[in-house]
């Protein structure tokens, strides 16, 4: 992808931390790369509305898929038949939504509890809600290429790459982990305990890309980002090429 002028700003930004990996167990690092499931949210919800357990294991539901009635949904349903293996209540439901595994950016982590911080009586009661260590994720799309278009526009990488928008930012492709050029979306963030099979990379961000996710983070805070974060932009800005430029005010 080129940019105004031609410069390549991937040697004056680099993407990616290439000299410090981080480890691929454990807790992740801020600005790790991990590939984990992520909900395509924004659309319309479904429930698959479960009508039968097996009466012995519970492992055994069958049941349809609709739209969300709300009438009745996410109310107590009296005569359910619960399913105790997925914990489902009579004011519980499941929800039937696409979704795929994509890499992800770690923007923040937070510890969970361990059980030996809380008194006896309560920790059953806790454990399952505030045991597991959580991170706030942010998911990568695709560029759209001749091949395989996609929302992802080779107009929306660029100006992501420029700091144009600032819930957006280009990640190019690297050693197989990041297959294609791809768009980080904060406004999709999301917080996940990383169950399995998320997969932790062994690659973060750069420390100069994590100052500017810095800057853009505070941005869409409506805080007031560094002068130098400002000053960044308005000098990214200038390298768009005419034809990702157009209609910019």
């Amino acid at each position: 992808m080129t940019f105004g002028n031609g410069t390549d700003i991937h040697k004056i930004l680099p993407p990616y931390d290439l000299v410090n990996r981080p480890a691929t167990e454990g807790v992740p690092e801020i600005g790790q790369v991990v590939y984990t499931i992520v909900p395509e949210l924004g659309q319309r919800w479904q429930i698959f509305d479960a009508e039968r357990a097996n009466h012995r294991t519970h492992a055994s539901v069958y049941g349809t898929i609709r739209t969300v009635d709300v009438e009745k949904d996410y109310k107590p349903k009296p005569g359910r038949l619960p399913v105790f293996k997925i914990g489902l209540r009579d004011c519980v439901e499941l929800l039937a939504l696409q979704s795929k595994m994509r890499p992800c950016v770690v923007l923040a982590t937070a510890d969970g509890i361990p059980d030996e911080a809380l008194p006896a009586a309560q920790r059953n009661h806790a454990r399952q809600a505030f045991r597991h260590h959580a991170a706030l994720v942010a998911p990568a799309y695709s560029v759209s290429t001749v091949t395989h278009p996609r929302s992802v526009t080779a107009t929306i990488a660029a100006r992501a790459e420029c700091l144009v928008y600032p819930q957006l930012v280009f990640l190019p492709s690297s050693g197989g982990i990041i297959k294609n050029d791809s768009v980080l979306r904060l406004d999709r963030a999301f917080w996940t305990t990383l169950p399995p099979p998320t997969e932790l990379c062994a690659l973060s961000l750069s420390k100069q890309r994590r100052a500017i996710l810095d800057g853009q983070l505070l941005t869409l805070q409506g805080r007031s980002a560094d002068p130098d974060y400002i000053e960044l932009v308005e000098m990214l800005r200038g390298e768009l090429a005419a034809e990702h430029a157009a209609e910019l005010d």
